[in-house]
């Protein structure tokens, strides 16, 4: 593929994705500029992961996309905040570096005592790999594999979405 025929490609790739959650104009979408700040190798596995057809990237917190080594293979992955188009629940959309599909974290889908949506979420940032200090409960905390992403409610309560080798479970770290 040319260089050009490469950049026309990765345009439609962000143009798509912004027009699959096509709806009336808000806060929640994501303006060009936005979606333009997101790789093109992570806009292909959106576009080409039937999984996501039922969900908008959304830009309400900032930022909008995590880049960690979430599942401890040494190469950078991405998170990135979606919206399903029809409870309007909030979830996570990860995908890991080489691969053609996310895995779909919240948003509709249940995800154990974390729930099915992350509306309440109004901050995340990165948690480097490490040591994990006892959390909220009894549970002893996990040991890491990867990079960890922490979603936090300001003055209320936080937990841990981590890789255990198989899936991306959830620690709680403050109530």
């Amino acid at each position: 593929m040319s260089r050009e025929n490469g950049t026309a490609r990765s345009m439609f790739v962000i143009a798509l994705v912004c027009a699959i959650g096509a709806h009336a104009a808000g806060p929640e979408d994501l303006p060009f500029h936005l979606s333009s700040s997101i790789a093109p190798n992570v806009l292909r596995a959106l576009e080409n992961d039937k999984n996501t057809e039922r969900y908008r990237l959304v830009s309400h917190l900032n930022p909008f996309y995590l880049h960690g080594g979430f599942n401890g293979d040494g190469r950078i992955d991405t998170a990135l905040l979606v919206r399903h188009k029809e409870p309007g629940k909030v979830g996570i959309a990860i995908v890991h570096a080489g691969a053609k599909s996310a895995i779909l974290v919240g948003g509709g889908r249940n995800f154990g005592n974390g729930g099915d949506d992350f509306r309440w979420m109004n901050a995340w940032h990165l948690f480097p790999r490490g040591s994990v200090s006892r959390g909220a409960d009894e549970t002893p905390p996990p040991t890491l594999k990867g990079d960890a992403i922490m979603v936090v409610k300001t003055e209320s309560a936080s937990a841990l979405i981590y890789w255990n080798g198989k899936r991306y479970a959830r620690y709680q770290q403050g109530d």
